[in-house]
């Protein structure tokens, strides 16, 4: 019986020897090629796309940073252009300026909150002011024009308004400024 097996798997295979199935041999074949392309090609392109884009991305950061350089550079006695900001230093004189306007607008603060943010290309850092106020809301846009003329480096980031009631002259402000401070090891 087994001797009759045997031969019955023998001429089987003889015959699928002889009289090939070329569709499964073809998709095999790509079945095969597909798996090895994956396993073993895939991975290393894979890396090598990864380090080109993180070397990419390291030469614009530079360039970006010589393009800075460059622009703030002093030429022929012009002044440097990171002058213009105010150092660390200069920082308390800079905020209380700046509630001093609010006070000779006419506007009531409470409490406001300070935080410094180091800035990523490590020219200028910026110290962003919370500023709640009260006041008419023509005292509070004469306050934001006279910002912008007396801050010309300053940035309004947010502005909200909120009301009581319709018929209130009072109006609370919640005020985000960014105040932008350069570095005192840039220069």
């Amino acid at each position: 019986m087994e001797a009759r097996a045997l031969n019955g798997l023998l001429a089987r295979a003889r015959f699928a020897l002889a009289n090939p199935n070329w569709l499964l041999l073809a998709g095999s074949l790509l079945l095969l090629l597909a798996a090895t392309g994956h396993l073993l090609l895939l991975p290393g392109r894979e890396t090598a796309i990864e380090a080109g884009e993180g070397r990419l991305a390291a030469l614009e950061r530079s360039t970006r940073r010589l393009q800075i350089e460059r622009q703030t550079a002093p030429e022929q006695g012009q002044p440097h252009l990171l002058e213009r900001f105010p150092d660390a230093s200069r920082l308390p004189g800079e905020v209380g300026r700046l509630l001093n306007l609010a006070e000779s607008g006419g506007l009531q603060f409470s409490a406001a909150e300070y935080r410094l943010v180091a800035g990523k290309e490590k020219l200028l850092d910026r110290y962003v002011v919370s500023l709640p106020l009260q006041g008419g809301y023509s005292e509070i846009r004469q306050f934001l024009l006279g910002l912008r003329d007396e801050f010309p480096n300053l940035a309004i980031e947010d502005v909200s308004l909120r009301r009581d009631t319709i018929g209130a002259s009072e109006v609370e402000v919640q005020l985000r400024l960014v105040i932008f401070i350069r570095r005192v090891d840039v220069l």
